[in-house]
């Protein structure tokens, strides 16, 4: 099946596809399914497809290309690059929340962890993340896939320079906490409240230096033992997750 695109253009699984043909069907470019293959899931799926007029094409098992973690489920869909919107139009939609809380990434290298840090901060209710255009990982099917339909809940934003992003959110009246191992501060001592802008470092050495300089507070996941560095996402997680626990309390 050589006239299937890089893998970057492919999203493979009937949840995420499903996710993407409910919330984003423009983003759909042809939905590929393996012959044979059944289940409501799937019809759902075909259904979806043709209501939005997307085209859906069948394919016998030895065409059927295999996925990179061979967990395809007899489905594909070829996919539009995500939508992303400009820094305006996610600080406009924060305006519009009641508690605004917005997620900045500097330098997530692994396509995984962004998925995960997506998908997290989409349950916790962030209206979109900020990403610097050359220090992420790509907004590509691995992502799509481990974010499990989270990318269509919330704005992703693409900026060109951090720091200058960092300004503008503050400029709008958020708080801007950045996550740093060696800060002096805990989450679970730090009220977050008003209008929040989380920044999460890079799986290796977390935030660079410029960046960190621009947070208004740093703070720190207290840590049992030796273990001194979660893995990014679980990261972001723990502290997104206390942020609405906050929140929560203070209704």
């Amino acid at each position: 099946m050589s006239n299937l695109p890089d893998n970057d253009d492919i999203l493979w699984g009937i949840h995420p596809i499903l996710e993407l043909l409910r919330l984003q069907p423009k983003k759909v470019r042809e939905v590929v399914i393996q012959q044979g293959k059944a289940g409501n899931k799937i019809q759902e799926i075909i259904t979806l497809a043709q209501e939005q007029g997307v085209k859906v094409r069948f394919l016998p098992g030895q065409r059927f290309p295999s996925s990179p973690d061979k967990t395809h489920q007899g489905v594909l869909a070829k996919t539009a690059p995500v939508s992303t919107c400009s820094l305006h139009e996610l600080l406009k939609a924060a305006k519009d929340e009641e508690q605004p809380l917005i997620v900045a990434l500097d330098s997530i290298q692994d396509p995984h962890n962004l998925g995960a840090i997506i998908r997290t901060a989409a349950a916790a209710g962030a209206t979109g993340i900020i990403l610097p255009k050359d220090r992420s990982a790509p907004l590509n099917a691995t992502a799509a896939k481990s974010a499990a339909g989270a990318m269509a809940h919330l704005k992703l934003c693409l900026v060109t320079n951090l720091v200058t992003s960092l300004q503008s959110v503050k400029e709008k009246g958020f708080w801007v906490y950045g996550a740093a191992g060696e800060a002096k501060r805990t989450v679970f001592e730090t009220k977050f409240a008003g209008p929040v802008c989380l920044v999460i470092g890079g799986e290796d050495k977390g935030m660079r230096p410029l960046v960190r300089e621009h947070c208004d507070e740093l703070v720190a996941i207290p840590m049992a033992g030796s273990l001194n560095s979660l893995n990014a996402s679980v990261a972001a997680g723990v502290i997104l997750f206390e942020i609405v626990r906050q929140r929560q309390g203070s209704h």
